[in-house]
């Protein structure tokens, strides 16, 4: 099983190939960066599927806003204008609303912020190819075999789906994008990175107040041993749930081989709670470290690396997206 974790600035693209227990390539797509994300790096990737005849087999969107939907409303408008062909199988999507027989993107004037629509847009291409899920995409729903790999998902639950799709109602200002419009809890004014390791309070934490965020699809992949946890933007308090009903705890922790760490490594959706029911010693930051979020936060990988459940006689590796000055710069006070 390769890896593939493409720079998408402050967001996530990233692709999963295997070898399937019917002998064949399959890959797996987990969202897709921004528009230019889709226009720079993964019109190139998918092209390359298509010269060697392989396929998207799954592709997962985890929420709506545009570091994470954005290439796929690239993708959707080349295969409309007959750029390229449509090449992916399966779709994990949950549409942001209950949407009525009779709805037409076009007539939609109640909203002209951009994740919402876009989710719109997604939700109709899906439709109208007969691609769209019957069931939501919650942790209810389990993937057990496909192609030898398993999917568990292990966030939204019913609750938090039911609780978006109340706020996206017609007639309702709508959120723009994260771009835009900062959560609270994911807007940070300064980068962290001042501070050495040891200054941060590993137990200090308050979660993000995003419902769209709260809404991601998270999932853990296990293909023949190997565990990958993937929580897009997930919320802790969300995945410890599902992780605890699934038998983890602080006593008996989730082993994986890989983290890809929530909302760019950010501190208010990543937690000391989460990280004490994981055993994982490579973590994965998509992040160019060049953004208003001031994103990855320290504080995160203090968390990571100063968890008392930690063996500190295993190394750990962090693994970064970009190459640039301000995230060489995260251990330079240390």
């Amino acid at each position: 099983m390769e890896l593939f974790c493409y720079q998408a600035e402050c967001g996530d693209a990233i692709r999963l190939r295997y070898i399937g227990d019917d002998g064949h390539p399959h890959n797996i797509f987990l969202d897709s960066g921004y528009e230019r994300t889709y226009r720079n790096i993964l019109r190139q990737e998918i092209n390359a599927l298509i010269r060697t005849g392989e396929s998207i087999d799954l592709w997962i969107v985890s929420h709506i806003h545009d570091d994470h939907i954005g290439g796929i409303m690239k993708y959707i408008k080349s295969v409309e204008d007959e750029e390229i062909k449509d090449i992916t199988k399966v779709w994990l999507y949950n549409p942001p609303r209950q949407y009525p027989v009779d709805f037409d993107i076009k007539q939609n004037t109640t909203s002209s912020a951009m994740s919402i629509d876009q989710g719109d847009r997604l939700f109709k291409f899906l439709s109208a190819n007969n691609k769209l899920s019957p069931k939501d995409i919650d942790t209810d729903l389990e993937f057990s075999n496909f192609f030898g790999l398993k999917i568990h998902i292990l966030s939204p639950n019913k609750s938090v789906i039911k609780a978006l799709r109340n706020k996206y109602k017609s007639g309702i200002p709508f959120q723009s994008s994260e771009i835009d419009d900062v959560s609270h809890a994911a807007s940070v004014t300064n980068y962290d990175y001042n501070k050495k390791i040891d200054e941060f309070a590993l137990d200090v934490f308050s979660e993000d107040d995003s419902l769209e965020n709260k809404s991601s699809i998270s999932v853990l992949i296990e293909y023949q041993n190997k565990k990958i946890l993937w929580l897009a933007d997930s919320h802790p308090s969300v995945v410890i749930e599902s992780l605890t009903q699934n038998g983890y705890s602080m006593k008996y922790p989730l082993v994986c081989n890989y983290v890809i760490l929530s909302h760019h490594a950010s501190k208010r959706n990543n937690s000391t709670s989460l990280f004490n029911m994981i055993k994982c010693d490579k973590y994965i930051i998509s992040s160019n470290g060049e953004n208003k979020h001031c994103l990855p936060n320290k504080e995160v990988i203090a968390k990571i690396i100063r968890n008392k459940n930690r063996n500190s006689s295993i190394p750990y590796s962090l693994f970064f997206t970009y190459n640039t000055l301000n995230l060489k710069n995260i251990f330079k006070s240390d």
